[in-house]
């Protein structure tokens, strides 16, 4: 009988560098849906509550048109912020986040066919405008019951939630890979690291020398230049 080649062993518990960009890949997207879902209408809430009022900034809309009208803003921020740590991890598959929100609203343009409504008979009432458009008149609503009474006969509250659960994340996942980019190309991480090494020292001056022999000039931080998990490399 012929020997049979011998097979690579491949060591317990390790994985291949595709699998790691694999599931990366899917943290990232998985962080963007999540942003969109929850820091979004979070972060509408906020500045229509708290922040408007504080600044002595009127509004006349419902918080509700508040939010669809400002789903760009609210959605952008956050994950911009969020794509910035990507300064520590350099992952590249973070760089392609924006490719399912895309491909999702691509389809949904494509695919789009008017609400029964005669508001939506004008020519104003293409796809784009649907999913991008402006203008909600929502009223505030009081009582749960007015809300679900709204949402099922008030056109702009279907036009609003559509863009906030497929424009939102198609906006964030630009955000947030753009900011992974710019971390990447401008090597955020140890130009951040260094700044607050220059603001140690001068504010507090030099670090005394534990071994009683004198100050002794603040240690540099070592430069980071892999993850702290598993490379994608």
């Amino acid at each position: 009988m012929s020997e049979q080649p011998d097979q690579p062993i491949t060591a317990p518990g390790h994985q291949k560098p595709q699998e790691w960009k694999f599931a990366w890949f899917v943290v990232h997207l998985a962080t963007v849906y999540l942003l969109a879902k929850f820091c979004t209408p979070w972060l509408s809430g906020w500045t229509y509550g708290k922040l408007l009022p504080a600044l002595q900034i009127p509004t006349t809309a419902s918080v509700w048109e508040f939010l669809f009208s400002h789903v760009l803003g609210f959605s952008f921020v956050p994950a911009f912020l969020a794509g910035l740590i990507n300064a520590r991890f350099k992952h590249r598959s973070a760089l392609l986040v924006w490719v399912v929100p895309s491909a999702i609203l691509i389809y949904k343009l494509i695919t789009f066919s008017s609400p029964h409504s005669v508001l939506y008979d004008s020519p104003e009432s293409s796809a784009l405008h649907y999913y991008f458009g402006g203008g909600f008149i929502i009223p505030a609503f009081h009582t749960w019951r007015d809300f679900w009474d709204a949402a099922g006969s008030n056109p702009d509250m279907g036009r609003g939630m559509a863009q906030l659960t497929f424009v939102a994340p198609f906006y964030a996942s630009f955000a947030y890979g753009l900011a992974a980019w710019i971390s990447m190309r401008w090597n955020l991480t140890n130009k951040v690291a260094s700044k607050v090494d220059e603001w140690e020292e001068s504010k507090f001056g030099p670090r005394k020398d534990t071994t009683g022999n004198g100050p002794s000039p603040l240690p540099s931080r070592p430069e980071i230049h892999g993850t702290t998990g598993p490379s994608e490399t």
